[in-house]
């Protein structure tokens, strides 16, 4: 340790290289250095209350925005600000108690304009020759760029994941529909794999349309009415948000039960439809209600229509939910519960 009219100094630790000559102004080098390098530095004085910032070179002004009377005297805190993760500021004090040779930690910092950075802050105890903790030794580099490139690398990674999620999910669904459908003629079977087909690309776009996010059963429902029942057809129920993978399926099985309403039910004998629905936390329970002016029962145990037994198997076996009918001399009446979480 050595005593001028300033206070303590200290000799540093022995230099890795150096030529003999030089070592007489290596206290005025180091100063120099520090102020002249790119990297923003600063040094705190530990002895004195809230370790205020006894240093600062020009790079940290600049990083920063503020002025060198705005930041001599303050503990570097005042670089914190709403956003700033509490565990990264913990970490830092939990460093500097252990008295760790160099710490490092990345936060989140704000310049005095308000606008943020991600500084890489890498802090250093300095010692007196009789082993006193005398300073403090900051550098800081703004590593912003670097944080956003993994964050989108990481974002496109999650994209990619989720496009071919959706795209394996849309492409078994259409497996489904061509080995599920059946048809006495060629022509048949194309119009009804087309009109099934049709059914995804519209659900695509409800999907688009909210930001392959979550899609309300109403506009789901509102969706697959035929143009020319929108009269006979009422549906209520509260907000039932259906989840972005759930949305084509769903669509689906809407699409087969009102097919089978107009072909084989109440729509095709100028009757009404009352689709309603309630929420559970993690389900949702649909009742169909089919009357028609004229009794349309059957008069044996088959179903009305094939395209039943491909809403049956969508939503059993690909929700997970269940399908219970029942055959009244007005029409049918349906029962339906599905999970509707991802």
């Amino acid at each position: 340790m050595i005593e001028n009219e300033s206070g303590p100094s200290f000799e540093g630790d022995a230099p890795v290289a150096a030529e003999v000559h030089a070592l007489g102004d290596r206290r005025e080098l180091a100063l120099v250095a520090v102020e002249r390098t790119r990297m923003p530095m600063v040094v705190s004085d530990p002895r004195r209350p809230d370790a205020p910032i006894v240093l600062a070179n020009q790079a940290f002004l600049d990083l920063t925005g503020y002025e060198a009377s705005e930041v001599i005297g303050r503990n570097c805190r005042f670089l914190q600000g709403p956003e700033t993760d509490e565990a990264d500021v913990e970490a830092i004090r939990r460093g500097l108690a252990a008295g760790e040779e160099c710490l490092t930690v990345e936060l989140l910092n704000y310049r005095k304009d308000g606008s943020t950075f991600w500084n890489q802050l890498a802090i250093s105890p300095v010692y007196d020759a009789a082993g006193e903790l005398i300073y403090y030794f900051g550098s800081q580099k703004d590593v912003t760029a670097r944080r956003r490139a993994q964050a989108l690398e990481q974002a496109e990674r999650l994209l990619l994941r989720e496009v071919d999620h959706r795209a394996l999910n849309a492409l078994a669904v259409a497996q489904s529909i061509i080995s599920l459908t059946r048809a006495d003629t060629i022509d048949t079977f194309s119009a009804l794999v087309r009109s099934r087909i049709a059914v995804l690309v519209r659900a695509h776009r409800l999907l688009a349309k909210s930001a392959w996010a979550s899609v309300q059963l109403a506009d789901i429902l509102q969706m697959e009415v035929p143009s020319d029942f929108h009269a006979q057809v009422q549906v209520s129920g509260p907000a039932a948000p259906i989840p972005a993978t759930l949305v084509q399926p769903v669509s689906l099985i809407i699409h087969e039960l009102m097919s089978n309403a107009v072909q084989h039910g109440a729509l095709g004998n100028s009757g009404t439809l009352s689709v309603s629905w309630s929420t559970r936390p993690e389900s949702i329970d649909l009742r169909w209600l089919e009357q028609a002016t004229l009794s349309i029962a059957p008069t044996s145990s088959p179903r009305f229509g094939f395209g039943l037994s491909i809403a049956q198997g969508l939503i059993v076996q690909q929700l997970g939910g269940t399908l219970e009918i029942e055959w009244a001399a007005e029409g049918m009446i349906a029962a339906i519960s599905f999970p509707a979480i991802e």
